[in-house]
């Protein structure tokens, strides 16, 4: 597989994800100081605290599609470059779900 089309693919993916986790964070922001313990992920909750919210997302954004990098090289030789990106679709189609019903709950809209 491409290095262009691989890097298209997991900026989209890693996109998504960042966008939707700023999006709920900015969207409890609103009269709660402690706004960011509602994160789960203590990597992301790290740069948040040490960069701000726009700055550690940018930045945590530019880690996962690296770390999403090797992960893929390194699976690809065991299961095969079609199985790991689809692994790859599956993870981030739950965690972009996951993001989007809590956007979704804490917007008050569901």
């Amino acid at each position: 597989m491409k290095f262009a089309i691989l890097l298209l693919i997991f900026v989209i993916l890693v996109s998504a994800d960042k966008a939707l986790t700023m999006w709920n964070l900015s969207a409890i922001k609103d009269g709660n100081p402690n706004y960011l313990s509602a994160e789960k992920n203590p990597a992301a909750k790290w740069f948040f605290e040490k960069f701000g919210l726009l700055g550690g997302t940018i930045i945590f954004g530019l880690v996962t599609v690296c770390t999403l990098f090797i992960m893929f090289y390194s699976f690809k030789s065991i299961f095969g470059a079609d199985k790991t990106l689809w692994g790859i679709f599956i993870v981030y189609g739950v965690v972009c779900s996951n993001n989007l019903y809590y956007l979704l709950k804490n917007t008050g809209v569901i």
